[in-house]
């Protein structure tokens, strides 16, 4: 019986290896795929011939001349955006204007008579500053002076050349703020 058993386990070994592996068939299965799924190419029409419109003015000025175009851009910045040191230009400079506000060091306060005056050490000089007074190049008017620093509101140029008006606190010297 035993034998029977053996042989009949042969046997269905030798039936299975004969069949078809499963690797083959997912080899047919993606044949079939590949070959049902072309792609199609649709042709890409011609290039229509491009046509040249003259520019007919009519008496007016080219708009695409880049005197025209410059003009604009100027005219615009001038409506948007006033020379704002006109007036600054006119007035007398004060000393610490011609100092650079990067080299200035807010040292201290006094209080005198009920106000605060800042102490600005520029060039190895302590100067006493008050509000309304100017400092730095970029016309700096001081309008506030306390304890922490000193704010200044100036008027300085940005890369295209307008002329705009930025906040700057001068720190007390040794901050971290």
């Amino acid at each position: 019986m035993q034998r029977s058993l053996a042989g009949l386990l042969v046997l269905s070994t030798l039936l299975l290896a004969c069949g078809p592996s499963r690797q083959e068939t997912l080899y047919a299965w993606m044949r079939a795929q590949g070959k049902a799924d072309m792609p199609s190419i649709r042709q890409i029409p011609e290039p229509q011939a491009f046509k040249h419109l003259p520019y007919a003015q009519g008496g007016r000025k080219d708009p695409f001349t880049k005197q025209h175009l410059v003009a604009l851009a100027d005219a615009q910045t001038k409506k948007a955006n006033p020379d704002l040191s006109l007036a600054q230009k006119s007035r007398p400079r004060q000393p610490l204007e011609k100092i650079a506000l990067e080299s200035m060091d807010f040292v201290g306060v006094l209080e005198t008579q009920g106000r605060c005056v800042g102490l600005v050490r520029a060039d190895g000089i302590v100067y006493q500053v008050a509000p309304g007074q100017y400092l730095g190049k970029n016309f700096g008017q001081v309008w506030r002076v306390d304890e922490a620093g000193i704010m200044l509101r100036e008027i300085a140029q940005d890369a295209a050349g307008r002329w705009l008006e930025r906040d700057t606190y001068l720190r007390i010297h040794g901050s971290k703020q």
